[in-house]
């Protein structure tokens, strides 16, 4: 499997420009404009996550919505679903099965939705400009 780096991207890139531009000038400046844009990682990231956003299948474009829903299900058991079930142990006088639940580091979950919550913001801002892919 050959790996696609960020100059073999940016050699296939600048030669499609040559067809585009017919000054040197014009050509020089495309070629300035695609480097600054390639040195920047934030943006490459977000012309990825368009990329994925728009491919058909699921594993690819799915997997925001899978890892949103699986902190839901881990911050609802952290948050909710952990405290009934103690109350409801502790009701059946079962204590020793209340020390072996499990419990969930929320601080570093958190972390991961408020990533989530920006790429929803991005998701969000595709469906407003028209670009997010139709089911």
């Amino acid at each position: 499997m050959k790996l696609i780096s960020i100059e073999n991207i940016a050699n296939t890139i600048v030669s499609g420009l040559d067809s585009l531009f017919t000054s040197d000038e014009e050509r020089l400046a495309a070629k300035q404009k695609l480097q600054e844009t390639l040195n920047q990682p934030h943006l490459l990231q977000a012309l990825t996550n368009l990329e994925e956003a728009k491919h058909p299948s699921l594993w690819v474009s799915g997997w925001r919505p899978g890892l949103g829903w699986l902190c839901v299900g881990l911050l609802a058991y952290a948050w909710i679903l952990r405290d009934f079930i103690v109350i409801g142990l502790s009701l059946a006088n079962r204590p020793d099965v209340v020390a072996m639940l499990p419990t969930i580091e929320t601080s570093e979950l958190m972390t991961l939705v408020f990533t989530l919550l920006g790429l929803g913001a991005q998701r969000t801002a595709e469906k407003l400009k028209g670009v997010a892919r139709q089911r």
